[in-house]
């Protein structure tokens, strides 16, 4: 059995005090496991409704965490993976009607059922929007989760009230006007460690048995497309792909050795990510491609290159090779590079500067020491931080941020 963790081991960017006590046991279990201790105020009752969750049904160990603690949940049930809720003892509230009745429909279930709290596993999604502007409308509790920006090992975690772009906007401005460095947070023990293959098979099998079964949740959307026989070609392509670039590798000796200091890393994000089409004003990673190269033509050092990075999961959905092949013939031709499987690290600390829309690889530019610029909304687009001149200006006016910075925005992180 997969273990349960508590929130108690989670590093959280947000709220972390109000979602330690959510997860605190109640006066009346102190002989359940993770027992209130000795001083400890006792904590209020909660009744947490969780909407839409993960695909890998994570947040299904969340929701026996918080029974352990004495607290009441439910889960919506919208498609076949949502059974793992039932099969944990988990209440479900069964809804297959469209998304334009779900707004009326989880009212009344509020209603009824006294729901007090709404869990959500990105605010984005179709059915967490709903439940995102319903819970300030009646002033309910609401709480975000999200990969963490600092990965493998953390999980950002907020409410309306302190949504991590404004929260740590104020907290580095106090930073730079004098206040007080934030000090070093000690992580919690790793209890357990979670391979990348292995969220790919629970991803694929839930949403493989979402759509077999999909003539019984005939109405359920999701943020992406949801047609099986569309992501089992792409699939496919990925397999192909990720098989054919294996001597992408070779880079990387050149990456630390000959072209170290004389090219700029550009990672690409997936394409329908919400970053990128509810975070930033591009339309496309076509158009921001388009608008990077035709910056670097016109202001970048003649004897620069630009490194285009894949996106691993978008791997299999969209190739830039052609588009980035004829713009490289614009320019001449040797300058614009187009790669996958090389290594990160190796590819960012010998860059000569690192240009995004808003990736969280951002964050390993800056810890790499590489100047960064974002051309989208980015929690670390933080003045003595990222690049703030521009994109024209950034080719040969970028320097490379201080190290007392870094370390003062990844402790800030990690205890905001």
């Amino acid at each position: 059995m997969l273990p349960t963790l508590s929130l108690e081991d989670y590093r959280l960017n947000a709220d972390a005090d109000e979602l330690r006590v959510l997860t605190q046991p109640l006066p009346d279990q102190s002989d359940r496991p993770g027992q209130r201790q000795e001083g400890q105020e006792p904590v209020a009752k909660r009744k947490v409704l969780i909407v839409q969750g993960d695909w890998e049904a994570g947040m299904s160990l969340l929701a026996l965490d918080l029974k352990d603690a004495g607290h009441e949940v439910g889960k919506v049930f919208f498609c076949a993976p949502d059974v793992i809720y039932k099969f944990r003892g988990i209440r479900t509230h069964m809804f297959r009607k469209p998304l334009a009745e779900f707004e009326a429909w989880l009212r009344e279930l509020v209603r009824t059922e006294g729901y007090d709290t709404f869990f959500l596993y990105n605010h984005y999604r179709p059915y967490n929007q709903v439940a995102w502007n319903m819970a300030e409308e009646l002033d309910m509790g609401c709480f975000v989760f999200e990969l963490g920006l600092i990965r493998p090992n953390c999980v950002t975690v907020f409410s309306r009230k302190t949504i991590p772009l404004t929260t740590l906007s104020n907290e580095w401005e106090k930073i730079l006007a004098g206040g007080p460095h934030p000090k070093a947070v000690e992580t919690p023990t790793e209890l357990c460690q979670v391979s990348t293959p292995a969220k790919l098979v629970a991803f694929c099998t839930n949403f493989f048995l979402s759509r077999v079964t999909s003539p019984l949740f005939p109405n359920f959307v999701d943020q992406r497309e949801m047609k099986l026989w569309s992501h089992f070609k792409h699939g496919v392509i990925h397999l192909w792909r990720f098989i054919e670039r294996s001597r992408d590798c070779e880079y990387d000796p050149l990456f630390a050795g000959e072209m170290s200091g004389n090219y700029y890393a550009v990672p690409l994000q997936v394409h329908s990510d919400t970053q990128i089409t509810k975070c930033s004003d591009f339309k496309s990673i076509e158009q921001f491609i388009k608008r990077v190269v035709n910056s670097f033509e016109k202001h970048a050092p003649a004897d620069t290159k630009l490194v285009f990075k894949v996106h691993p999961m978008d791997r299999g959905y969209k190739d830039y090779m052609d588009l980035i092949a004829g713009l490289d013939h614009r320019l001449g031709g040797g300058r614009i590079l187009y790669v996958d499987r090389v290594h990160l690290p190796t590819m960012l600390s010998h860059s000569r500067g690192l240009v995004n829309i808003n990736s969280s690889v951002g964050i390993s530019g800056l810890v790499h020491h590489v100047p960064v610029l974002t051309l989208g909304t980015a929690v670390y687009d933080l003045a003595d931080l990222s690049y703030q001149g521009g994109l024209d200006s950034f080719w040969t006016q970028a320097q490379k941020p201080k190290g007392a910075r870094v370390r003062d925005f990844i402790n800030l992180l990690l205890q905001t």
